[in-house]
């Protein structure tokens, strides 16, 4: 695979003004993206995501480091001399201007021939499925409308590398997943090189070829998004990109491709990890997602406990376990509450080896 955008250990530093000193928002990062690629930046507010977009698409200058596309370093090139494009959050469109006219405004920049703009703004309209609407204004168009136009904005150009920043966090839950969808759809279609920046791990998800999850101005890891859920290298990803049970563990022995512990109770069990970072008696946080839980009879059981609180919503219900001072969350999707514990029952627990692993406490 042809490596399309590359950075190279850079530093973002900027000047804190109200208190003094500096801020480093992003700290020696170093990731590549590959032709045709969509990669998400993940992380919470001020994780130092959208400032790493901002500089890829020369909105920001680095205080140190490297910035390739296409085999090219850009460090010093301003957003309208790269390849790129970007859609923003607040969509940024004319008021004054049509549909047409927002999305012909960067053909027009270029001096195109008339008829060779008519013909890809229109082309774009279709594919982003606002075809028909290019004579309205944004102020009469819905929210999802005006992230279509703003889309297709940043696509009749043709750049090199798509860049997006946190475009669905204004529309409702319902259009934001319609729009998750198209977004998919429009980035295979076309196979543009895409990086997106998100805080919500379920568009992460949804979207992405490969997950670049993002803390205090540092990469904590990278993986497609399978791997990340699966096999999180420490407690910030496990809990970033799900929900998560934890418990402190021993690991007994290390084995090839995972680890066997011992539970509090004194129970070996074996799970698996890809990760060659593990020694013999370490002790180490065991996750167990709430959806890899089953109860089962005492007999059965790896833990036992009291369920001590249980919330059901829709097609979900949730029991919290309560075992020698810990608690589990258990999850059991389209319940039958009638066959399931209620409170204050004493329970088994069986944990799902392959939905459960180790992790590290950073």
């Amino acid at each position: 695979m042809r490596v399309h955008v590359e950075l190279k250990d850079v530093y973002k530093i900027f000047e804190d003004r109200t208190r003094g000193g500096k801020v480093k928002a992003v700290d020696g990062v170093s990731f590549e993206v590959y032709e045709g690629e969509l990669v998400t930046l993940l992380g919470p507010s001020g994780c130092g995501k959208t400032t790493t977009l901002r500089l890829i698409g020369g909105f920001e200058i680095p205080t140190s480091g490297d910035i390739f596309i296409d085999g090219s370093k850009v460090n010093d090139l301003p957003p309208n001399k790269r390849p790129t494009s970007m859609v923003f959050q607040s969509y940024a469109l004319f008021p004054h201007m049509t549909v047409f006219e927002n999305v012909a405004y960067g053909l027009r920049i270029k001096k195109l021939p008339t008829s060779e703009i008519k013909k890809k703004v229109l082309d774009i309209l279709n594919l982003v499925g606002l075809k028909g609407l290019e004579k309205r204004y944004p102020g009469k168009l819905s929210g999802g409308q005006q992230q279509r136009v703003a889309l297709a904005r940043a696509l009749v150009v043709e750049p090199k590398v798509l860049l997006l920043d946190e475009p669905l966090s204004n529309l409702d839950a319902k259009l934001r997943e319609q729009m998750r969808v198209e977004l998919k759809r429009i980035q295979r279609e076309l196979k543009i090189t895409s990086i997106y920046v998100t805080h919500d791990q379920l568009e992460a998800m949804t979207l992405s070829d490969r997950i670049i999850v993002m803390n205090n101005g540092k990469i904590v890891q990278i993986a497609d998004p399978e791997k990340l859920y699966r096999f999180p290298q420490n407690r910030f990803v496990a809990n970033f990109v799900g929900r998560a049970n934890f418990m402190k563990v021993r690991i007994v022995r290390v084995k090839e491709g995972g680890v066997i512990v011992k539970l509090p109770n004194g129970k070996e069990i074996s799970v698996d990890n890809p990760y060659d970072i593990w020694e013999e008696d370490e002790e180490v946080d065991l996750l167990i997602r709430p959806e890899g839980i089953e109860f089962v009879s005492m007999n059965s059981a790896d833990l036992v406990g009291d369920v001590v609180n249980v919330i059901y919503t829709r097609n979900l219900a949730t029991f919290e376990i309560k075992l020698n001072g810990q608690k589990l969350n258990v999850d059991v999707m389209n319940p039958d509450m009638g066959k399931l514990p209620s409170m204050g029952e004493k329970v088994g627990v069986k944990i799902d080896r392959k939905s459960s692993t180790v992790v590290k406490d950073i």
